[in-house]
């Protein structure tokens, strides 16, 4: 037996073959503990892994007594048991789960819907009204609410209900299905409207390929406490964080929104944590904020060199002198799992001088998601870490010759690789080399110990600071129905650590006059994108844009030299 972060005992997890199983074999192990803590009208409820166990097999029999079994079903709303609960049941009832994003509108959802040709959809109390919109338009086999408004509906509960009456008379069809761990089990819709999507086909392997190699690049245990900040669709939050941590038996925590973050990190004290930079980011920034507002800067820093010499030496000082910053965190928080786009290394830096160590990982949702992460005892801050278990990694240099040093192209090859993109044969042959090799479309280098560091990106798409997918088409689309312009180029900048959205324009000076100063230019253009702006969600909104006098290089199959675009 080991330790870890000397606060709890770790063992070595023990490995997963199938969803089914995992949840099966975390009831045998770790029975009545509580698996996850979540409000309902401000009381605390309890979810053990036997009742999760019993919700799985339940409703996962309730969807073959209801003919649903082996269909193509979607999952949307607020994190949830019963949506974990019937990820799980889908799948292992030889069917296709679509986690859908919360916040897509209606017409998105919808056309979401229709692509992925679903034939019932199940969410969470949040979105009743927009589901009940949407089915009175596009007529599904079921709409399947977790919290129903009204009594009569076929229900999360009815259909486990139905199930667990076929289970009491003998029914073990869901007990005894084989798993077909190769064919599409998951659908993931990257960001942007139903026109610029892709579909990302995962199989029941690939995901038990992220969880086995999760578990075995960490060191977490049935003493360790999460709180869930993230978005259940979000693979690194479903298949990197919650299933995985069921695993290794920890309890997690449903965060009620995160404007209550801090109030449910005080209650539950955390051990650890999965964050997006953005998250990371911001209690940093809130962290000196307070530290300089109170004139003791110089005093901390001093405090923080004495604690990294004395640590050094053996001698941990961090929970005595750094307890007030920590306590942010409900005072326990010992390490962070946080990826989606690149950290500053000084932020990590200073989460380890306070005693919280933050381990950066690198993921793409086309490999399930995880491909490297940081290993306890083997951090590097400038490193996203190494390649995780059953995954190759790769570097080949650029085609223009533009990488420096040792840089090229991540490719990545493994288990944890998707199948393609749904009905898309083009896409899913432009992503792979002739070997079978991904293309990562990042920009990145790695050392003999196999430690990444990412330095670019070659695909159009924009990280966004909380880990959400930008597609600058969607956005040049918008901007180029503008008749003041005349092309565009969307990309993201970095900024004091966070990506601004920035277009870059070259005007339209036929429309807007050969004459036209770049004053009237941008007259024309804020307005413009400001218009555009109110029709699109934040994360997507347009912040900056430049006036560009020249035509854009390209290609000769007249394509924009997007990477030349700087």
């Amino acid at each position: 037996m080991k330790t870890f972060n000397n606060l709890s005992p770790y063992q070595e997890p023990k490995p997963v073959e199938n969803l089914r199983q995992l949840a099966q074999s975390n009831a045998d192990v770790y029975g009545d503990k509580d698996f996850y803590v979540y409000k309902q009208n401000g009381e605390n409820v309890t979810v053990s892994y036997n009742d999760f166990n019993k919700t799985v097999r339940a409703f996962g029999t309730g969807l073959y007594k209801m003919g649903l079994a082996g269909k193509t079903i979607a999952i949307s709303g607020d994190t949830h048991p019963n949506w974990t609960a019937a990820f799980i049941a889908i799948i292992s009832a030889g069917g296709v789960a679509v986690p859908l994003d919360r916040d897509l509108d209606a017409k998105e959802a919808a056309g979401f819907l229709k692509i992925a040709d679903c034939s019932a959809v199940i969410y969470t109390a949040s979105l009743n009204k927009k589901f009940k919109g949407i089915a009175e338009e596009l007529p599904l086999e079921y709409y399947i609410p977790i919290s129903p408004e009204e009594d009569d509906t076929i229900s999360f509960d009815k259909i486990a209900e139905i199930g667990q009456n076929a289970l009491d008379e003998g029914e073990d069809f869901f007990d005894t299905i084989e798993p077909d761990m190769e064919k599409m089990s998951i659908l993931l819709f990257t960001s942007g409207t139903t026109g610029t999507s892709k579909g990302v086909m995962l199989s029941h392997g690939n995901i038990i390929c992220c969880i086995n190699a999760s578990c075995n690049a960490t060191q977490y245990c049935k003493d360790d406490r999460f709180v869930s900040v993230l978005p259940i669709h979000h693979t690194y939050e479903l298949a990197a964080g919650q299933l995985a941590l069921s695993n290794q038996g920890a309890s997690m925590f449903i965060c009620e929104g995160l404007r209550y973050a801090t109030r449910n990190f005080k209650e539950y004290k955390p051990t650890a944590l999965v964050l997006v930079p953005l998250f990371l980011e911001t209690v940093h920034k809130r962290i000196w904020d307070e530290i300089k507002r109170k004139g003791i800067e110089k005093k901390v820093r001093a405090g923080m060199a004495f604690s990294d010499s004395m640590l050094r030496m053996g001698v941990d000082l961090r929970p005595k002198l750094f307890s007030e910053v920590t306590a942010a965190f409900g005072g326990e928080l010992r390490s962070i799992v946080c990826g989606g786009a690149p950290v500053d290394p000084q932020i990590l830096r200073d989460f380890y001088s306070f005693g919280i160590t933050v381990h950066q990982g690198y993921g793409i949702t086309e490999c399930s998601p995880l491909v490297a992460v940081n290993r306890p005892g083997n951090i590097k801050f400038d490193s996203v870490g190494q390649p995780v278990d059953n995954c190759e990694v790769k570097i080949v240099p650029l085609e223009d010759g533009e990488g420096k040093g040792n840089e090229g192209e991540i490719l990545v090859r493994g288990g944890n690789v998707m199948l393609g993109y749904y009905k898309n044969e083009e896409a899913t042959r432009a992503a792979f080399t002739s070997d079978g090799w991904y293309r990562t479309g990042d920009v990145g280098k790695m050392n003999k110990q196999g430690h990444i560091t990412i330095t670019g990106r070659l695909k159009n798409i924009i990280i966004a600071s909380n880990g959400k997918n930008v597609f600058p088409e969607e956005l040049e689309e918008h901007l180029m129905k503008i008749d003041a312009v005349k092309e565009c180029v969307v990309v993201g900048r970095e900024e004091s650590g966070n990506v601004t959205i920035t277009a870059v324009i070259v005007p339209n000076l036929d429309v807007l006059g050969e004459s036209s100063s770049d004053t009237a230019i941008s007259f024309v253009l804020k307005e413009a994108i400001a218009q555009i702006n109110r029709t699109l969600p934040p994360y997507k909104h347009i912040n900056k844009f430049e006036i560009r006098h020249e035509d854009f290089e390209r290609t000769l199959s007249k394509k924009i030299k997007r990477f030349l675009v700087k």
